[in-house]
């Protein structure tokens, strides 16, 4: 083939594509406990790990990627694969923690990352390159974030349970013919599950400190509207995501103002007493129970601009932690 023959538009397919911004998390049409939820979660990551239940098409995964426009911004290490902490030594990875030269920091976007379906266990947890160096995995990646985990009941069920133990203590250990390995890896864990795909092993079910049930809307005029955003969307997502970016501002404001102000919050005695009688009332009377319903107490209260959490408060929340412990 001489050069007069080739025809480059030929080679538009090899152009890399334009990255589409997620469907916001505001342009999601009703579904106010979810969005709440995850706004609360932003606020105190502290709650801990969450399932989103709810069958296909209820908007749980958009609404999850849709939190990305939503989460502020953070100090990280430049050049850290585990977004560390500039100046928190106890909690740095080994390579921050023993660097000769000053550490240079930098703002980001605190991360949420997505497990594509399928990833092998050396992407979820890393692997050792050529010269027996760990190359972090996404659970490395995300930490001091997120972590979507789209249909979790699809998951291995040993795959699962490693990613929660990991979230929840923190640090991710390796050991391999390579030798061991530790980094940091504190992230929150968000699933989704439909339930028409299976259920999940009540164990596993009960580690999630929050799950929310996510229904379909029946309301004609709303099913409209969602068929009306999600048109809009696709015709020009940019647009689409610009014409909400005040409200999207407006609540990314308001969870940086609760991250900042959540440790402040006080839990009064008769707010505690009260939460003691609801877990004794129902049959949960555990630390973890205890302390996930607290957290989302004091989250509810920050997100809301108050340092002084109340009755109402746990009433607000005790469905999203209790909910999935209680036989209905």
């Amino acid at each position: 083939m001489n050069d007069e023959e080739i025809e480059f538009t030929d080679l538009s397919k090899f152009r890399k594509k334009k990255e589409v911004p997620p469907f916001p998390l505001v342009g999601i049409v009703g579904q106010q406990v979810m969005k709440k939820a995850l706004l609360l979660v932003a606020s105190n990551p502290a709650m801990g790990n969450m399932l989103l239940v709810g069958e296909a098409g209820t908007g749980k995964a958009t609404s999850v990627r849709g939190l990305r426009g939503i989460l502020p911004e953070m100090e990280a290490v430049k050049g850290c694969f585990y977004n560390c902490e500039p100046k928190d030594k106890a909690k740095m990875c080994l390579d921050c923690r023993s660097s000769v030269s000053e550490l240079s920091p930098f703002t980001r976007k605190i991360p949420l990352l997505e497990l594509p379906v399928g990833a092998s266990e050396t992407r979820i947890f890393g692997g050792f390159d050529s010269q027996s160096r760990l190359k972090p995995g996404y659970i490395g990646q995300a930490n001091r974030g997120f972590l979507l985990l789209s249909r979790a009941n699809l998951l291995d069920a040993g795959v699962l349970t490693r990613i929660l133990d990991v979230s929840e203590a923190g640090v991710y250990r390796s050991k391999s013919e390579h030798g061991d390995f530790v980094h940091p890896a504190r992230f929150n864990v968000i699933a989704t599950m439909n339930p028409e795909d299976g259920e999940l092993d009540e164990d596993v079910l009960h580690r999630f400190s929050l799950v929310v049930s996510v229904q379909s809307i029946k309301d004609i005029e709303e099913r409209i509207e969602i068929v009306r955003r999600v048109e809009s969307y696709r015709q020009d997502a940019v647009d689409f995501v610009h014409r909400n970016r005040r409200e999207m501002e407006a609540f990314g404001l308001r969870v940086k103002r609760a991250r900042d102000l959540v440790r402040r919050v006080e839990v009064p005695k008769k707010v505690r007493e009260s939460i003691d009688k609801i877990l004794k009332r129902v049959g949960q009377d555990d630390d973890g129970v205890r302390n996930a319903l607290i957290e989302a107490t004091m989250a509810n209260a920050a997100f809301g601009d108050r340092v002084w959490a109340t009755v109402e408060d746990v009433a607000e929340v005790a469905e999203l932690v209790l909910g999935h412990r209680v036989e209905k």
